[in-house]
């Protein structure tokens, strides 16, 4: 379970590139472990392509994609395997080429460095 998740949001995109929606303050550090990608209409000229960035530098080995005439890509965990820390204080931005896509939704989850694990209570 993700300890935060950053969720961009953008119905129409009027233009391709950087920063689409609100930037995120890191409130501690945090390392990336899951990239969800759906679209409400689906791109239709190539894959919607999505790049999360850590103060201005990509955080994902390679571009997560909503392939063309999809609407959910689950799969994009293409982080390298020890992935970079995003560091407490960081800026975390989102830039999207929509190929066609409408009703974007990017979701983006993370685990807390240095968290106590949880222990769950025993069912007695």
């Amino acid at each position: 379970m993700a300890d935060r998740v950053m969720v961009w949001y953008v119905e129409n995109i009027d233009r391709d590139g950087t920063e689409q929606g609100p930037a995120f303050y890191a409130d501690q550090d945090y390392v990336p472990t899951a990239l969800r990608i759906m679209a409400r209409r689906v791109p239709d000229a190539d894959a919607l392509t999505v790049s999360i960035k850590d103060d201005g530098v990509a955080v994902m080995s390679r571009t997560g994609k909503l392939p063309k005439n999809k609407t959910l890509e689950e799969a994009a965990e293409e982080f390298p395997l020890h992935p970079a820390t995003i560091k407490e204080g960081s800026l975390v931005t989102c830039d999207i080429v929509p190929s066609g896509a409408k009703g974007i939704t990017v979701q983006f989850e993370l685990e807390a460095l240095g968290r106590e694990p949880q222990l769950e209570a025993s069912k007695s």
